[in-house]
């Protein structure tokens, strides 16, 4: 079963109920009709354990342009919201492997977000994911799905040290980072601060200073790169995860991610134990230890 059956059911079941309220129906065309809404209920909660639900966040907003309990500027929210929005598009294409520094962002129309309410007892919206054009796994992710969380992830470890931001900070390419960058400037220049609840996870910042501190902590003067080469042995992978375990032949042992421009990682299996000069790109943040990105193959 896949995301795409379980959908199509789902909005069965909310016609029939609809169905069954209209006024004038006959008992026996009611009867036929609940009997099918009992049929879609049963199938809905036998497939519902692991189903697939749309990917979700509430973002609320607080600060100057926040008006006490009767409003929130009009300008600030549709502004801040787009670029929320288009920080959600541009990781999602990034954790895709197909965001290129310019040019348009692959994907943007599917990869966007609905407006489906206000945030209650705040201000702010409820957001969720457009449902994707092709059929997943009931239990399958999407790449918004995966962005809302890196994204909260990303915001929350701003406050925290630097090797904890490096680790998100790894995993996404620069212009996906500058987006997130320009999120938080938009809050900062209008004095505002944000909210994020997702499925699994909250963060909030402290106040306005907090997130000027976190947008500098993004920035290209803290964020530093650099090719190093190492000879040495490839020792492990996990193709799935994109991940290397490299042993050098000063006896160093590195860890890192394999860019998405290597179509093949499984290839490192069969090269494993055979001594290889690598070329990687190191990424520190602040004071962290490096995380290095394998980008190309050395027999290749």
């Amino acid at each position: 079963m896949n995301r795409s059956e379980y959908t199509h059911k789902a909005a069965e079941l909310d016609f029939l109920e609809k169905q069954a309220t209209a006024p004038g129906i006959s008992k026996l065309t009611l009867m036929s009709i609940q009997a099918r809404i009992e049929q879609a209920r049963a199938f809905l909660e036998d497939n519902g354990k692991h189903a697939y639900r749309p990917a979700k966040v509430r973002l609320t907003y607080r600060g100057v342009p926040v008006w006490g309990t009767h409003g929130v500027l009009a300008e600030f929210g549709a502004t801040a919201t787009k670029a929320f929005s288009v920080a959600i598009t541009a990781i999602a294409a990034s954790v895709s492997g197909s965001l290129a520094d310019k040019g348009p962002i692959p994907n943007r129309l599917s990869n966007q977000l609905l407006i489906t309410g206000p945030a209650r007892g705040s201000f702010g919206f409820e957001l969720e994911e457009i449902p994707a054009d092709k059929q997943l796994d009931i239990e399958g992710t999407t790449p918004v799905s995966q962005a809302i969380d890196i994204l909260t992830e990303l915001l929350e470890a701003t406050t925290k040290s630097d090797e904890e931001l490096s680790e998100p900070v790894s995993r996404l390419a620069d212009r996906a980072i500058a987006a997130v960058s320009d999120f938080l400037s938009e809050l900062s220049e209008n004095d505002a601060s944000c909210a994020l609840t997702t499925n699994t996870r909250r963060f909030q910042f402290s106040d306005v200073e907090q997130v000027r501190r976190s947008k500098a902590r993004l920035s290209r003067d803290n964020i530093k790169e650099d090719d190093e080469t190492f000879t040495g042995t490839f020792v492990g992978v996990l193709p799935d995860k994109r991940v290397f375990e490299f042993k050098t032949v000063g006896g160093e042992v590195i860890y890192g991610r394999i860019a998405s421009e290597i179509a093949s990682p499984n290839d490192i299996n069969g090269h494993l134990y055979t001594q290889v000069t690598i070329q990687v790109t190191a990424r520190r943040i602040g004071s962290s230890n490096p995380r290095y990105m394998l980008k190309a193959l050395p027999w290749t």
